[in-house]
């Protein structure tokens, strides 16, 4: 008879979108992962979930880890008194709003011994894998990202996300885990009239081939995403790809059983790190090319 799975006593800090899917996929019960309660600056009003302070979470000996799903720009102070408590940590993407922070903080989770997983469940999607697969056979010839959304109280607040790169360095992990080493050709940021903006990077990859990225944030934008991916062969269509598969749990959940398995095997490899700092650092340089980056 096979053991029982090691159970691990989690809090959720945050409340909005991500953090009650993260509760509700806890809830389910099925990651290895138990809920504990959740830290919110609002009024929890979730059926049979407690309500913690964080300090009152960083004390309890059951609570094993801590999944922060607040805005970027406090990502680090909790990240890092998540650490410093002995709790692994789950934090939604980006990490940290500067390269140097993120080292530092990979660098604490390493000398602790703990878990430190950044989100990103991009690079779980059907569309993702199916490029991958496609990149590694045949040569690019130039690919080009458009996301548009609207503001949600923070993304258009700089000082609370970090400049767009930053808090969208999502899509950099992806292109740099796609293609390889990326070279920033040119950055620009345009402001809108209603606070809005349109952030743009040019990028080369090692061979010379063109990817251009823009993000841009709007009051009354529906959330938009266009990817052409063009190849040596041709044009991937992803329109035909399969992105509902049934058999497969919600992103969220893969994204939490990854960090869960992380934990079980104590799983410290380097790569996830060495792919957020060399993602942040290429925002950085993006960002430098911006001529007005402040309201």
């Amino acid at each position: 008879m096979s053991a029982s799975p090691k159970q691990i006593g989690v809090i959720v800090i945050g409340l909005g979108i991500a953090g009650k899917v993260r509760v509700r996929d806890l809830k389910e019960g099925v990651s290895g992962f138990f809920l504990k309660g959740v830290v919110s600056r609002r009024p929890v009003q979730l059926e049979d979930v407690q309500a913690y302070s964080f300090e009152e979470a960083m004390s309890d000996p059951d609570v094993g880890a801590v999944m922060i799903c607040t805005e970027p720009g406090n990502h680090e102070v909790y990240v890092r008194k998540s650490l410093e408590n002995d709790k692994h940590v789950l934090v939604e993407y980006p990490l940290a709003l500067s390269s140097e922070t993120a080292r530092c903080l990979h660098t604490l989770a390493e000398t602790k011994g703990l878990i430190l997983h950044e989100e990103n469940i991009a690079m779980l999607t059907e569309t993702y894998i199916e490029v991958k697969k496609k990149a590694a056979s045949t040569p690019l010839v130039s690919a080009d990202y458009c996301l548009k959304s609207r503001h949600n109280g923070w993304i258009e607040d700089f000082d609370k996300s970090g400049l767009p790169f930053v808090s969208g360095v999502s899509t950099l992990q992806c292109m740099i885990s796609l293609f390889g080493d990326l070279k920033v050709q040119s950055g620009s940021l345009v402001y809108e009239g209603d606070g809005g903006y349109t952030a743009q990077a040019n990028l080369l990859t090692a061979t010379g081939s063109p990817i251009s990225l823009t993000r841009a944030a709007f009051k009354e934008q529906k959330r938009q995403k266009q990817e052409v991916y063009t190849f040596t062969d041709g044009v991937l269509d992803l329109d035909k790809l399969n992105k509902t598969t049934n058999s497969k749990p919600g992103l969220f959940m893969q994204d939490m059983l990854l960090f869960y398995n992380k934990i079980l095997n104590c799983n410290t490899s380097s790569e996830a790190k060495d792919l957020t700092i060399a993602s942040l650092q290429l925002a950085e340089e993006i960002h430098s090319h911006f001529t007005n980056p402040s309201l």
